[in-house]
């Protein structure tokens, strides 16, 4: 049993203090033994960090809601992180996917980072705030539920102004290859994207969350329950790469043969009143050429 393990058995906390407390503790030592799993609560910590700010500074209307799912979402990302410093299986594809890339050669730190982040977010956030909403509102009136909603918005703010220190983070402390791309004036607009697209999927959250608290029966909820997995196995897949990989590199060397082809046709033109006429290479080919090169 390694530090870790014990570490994170008695970590369970329940506001965003505490939570910025344990994500540190279990970063630190994670980070002391070389293992990658210290990377998300790394960057979760960031995060923490601005929601405790903005508790402090009146950010929320409705602390006691950001509290409760502070706490909440922490502890559930701390049960997965303890199956998998134990060797336990995960609940869900994407945590499998994320906990499975870990001592694996080539994968970037932001990879480690956005495959945790998909899981929380795309996994675990529904169910929580599910279970916080059903606390704080069970009669479910709307003037609540929008105060609500507007507080869970807020943290947008939040990962706004993160995203900079975050890809800093990983460019700096774990050496990230990919993360400088998104630091600095240059890295706006990729950093922007990056952001937005998280936006989204919180955004597809509390769509899922609202579904989860009117579900009518336990068939219908698992059915919701059935879609954050599937989407966030998708998402998982998309990270992690290989699926995607061949496809892309096809896009890449169709698009390279057609701007050359592009490029290329005008000097071909002139050079032909002048040179003997040369047969032309087949788009098919020049495709085979380009993807040998590229391997």
């Amino acid at each position: 049993m390694t530090v870790s393990i014990e570490l994170v058995g008695g970590l369970a906390p329940g506001d965003p203090g505490e939570v910025l407390t344990a994500l540190r503790t279990v970063s630190d030592a994670l980070r002391a033994e070389g293992d990658a799993r210290a990377i998300f609560p790394d960057v979760y910590a960031v995060i923490t960090e601005g929601v405790v700010d903005g508790m402090a500074s009146g950010l929320f209307t409705e602390p006691e809601f950001i509290s409760r799912l502070a706490g909440r979402f922490a502890r559930r990302y701390l049960e997965t992180l303890s199956w998998s410093l134990s060797g336990l299986p995960q609940d869900c594809a994407a945590w499998s996917a994320a906990y499975g890339q870990v001592g694996r050669s080539g994968v970037a730190a932001i990879q480690h980072a956005g495959l945790g982040i998909s899981a929380h977010v795309n996994f675990d956030l529904a169910l929580g705030t599910a279970e916080v909403v059903a606390e704080l509102a069970p009669r479910r009136d709307p003037a609540l539920l929008r105060t609500l909603k507007r507080d869970y918005d807020a943290v947008n703010h939040v990962l706004k102004d993160a995203a900079p220190r975050v890809m800093s983070l990983l460019a700096e402390r774990y050496g990230c290859p990919v993360a400088p791309v998104f630091t600095g004036v240059t890295g706006w607009p990729a950093r922007t994207q990056a952001l937005a697209m998280v936006l989204q999927w919180r955004e597809l959250v509390w769509r899922n969350t609202l579904d989860l608290l009117n579900a009518p029966d336990a068939a219908s909820r698992q059915a919701v329950v059935d879609r954050l997995e599937l989407n966030s196995r998708v998402v998982a897949l998309f990270i992690t790469g290989p699926p995607v990989v061949a496809p892309a590199v096809d896009l890449a060397v169709d698009l390279a043969v057609d701007l050359t082809v592009g490029l290329t046709v005008g000097l071909t033109r002139r050079l032909a009143r002048v040179l003997p006429p040369v047969p032309p290479v087949p788009a098919a080919l020049a495709r085979r050429v380009l993807r040998t090169v590229a391997a």
